[in-house]
């Protein structure tokens, strides 16, 4: 019973203009958008309540995911930052699926998150410590470093709401650290596409699956 928010409204700035989450990667034996692969690796982890937050001019992104399994949300405060779109995400989500047990807030430009790792932060929400609590946020740390996509529990809805600027969720995973799961992986974390160059790695890293 977990709903997942995946963020596609950013304005792209280092990509150099063109809408990145578009842009052309390989997937078994053709090419998919960017933003596709996202939410197909969401539908791997079989998460079935995904939420995707885009631009209001975002109708070519809106129109890539036509056919799946999953919801759009137009946001028309983009431009104000990230946490514009985490605020509509998060209570669209609470609002249409209020049964969920918690949210996954996920990177559309962050397209190969193995369903392992979404996996064992679902499984971590129901797990409880030695002293029977079970963690409000579980977040996955790869090589030591902090990385998403993080889960949180619907307790802690009010403080996503409160972000503003442009910024995620980090804050509010560093805020208490008690309160958080960490769910360590011995590897880097998923390729996250800001840049033609990213996206030139993206496309090597995935080549040898075809």
């Amino acid at each position: 019973m977990i709903s997942a928010v995946l963020l596609a409204a950013g304005s792209a700035r280092r990509f150099g203009g063109s809408q990145k989450l578009l842009a052309s990667v390989p997937h078994e034996d053709t090419r998919i958008p960017l933003v596709q692969l996202s939410v197909l690796c969401l539908l791997a982890a079989k998460l079935e309540r995904i939420l995707v937050v885009v631009r209001t001019e975002g109708e070519s992104v809106r129109g890539c995911l036509s056919g799946l399994p999953v919801e759009v949300v137009a946001n028309v405060e983009a431009a104000t930052g990230m946490s514009s779109s985490l605020r509509l995400g998060v209570a669209e989500a609470t609002r249409r699926w209020p049964e969920s047990e918690g949210i996954l807030i996920a990177l559309g430009d962050q397209p190969i998150v193995e369903r392992k790792i979404i996996d064992a932060l679902v499984t971590q929400l129901s797990t409880r410590d030695a002293d029977g609590c079970a963690p409000a946020i579980v977040a996955p740390r790869f090589q030591g470093q902090l990385g998403t996509p993080v889960l949180f529990t619907l307790p802690m809805v009010p403080e996503l709401l409160a972000l503003r600027g442009d910024h995620g969720a980090r804050s509010v995973v560093e805020r208490d650290p008690s309160r958080v799961r960490f769910v360590d992986f011995d590897r880097p974390p998923p390729l996250d596409v800001d840049t033609p160059t990213d996206l030139a790695s993206l496309t090597s890293e995935l080549r040898p699956s075809r």
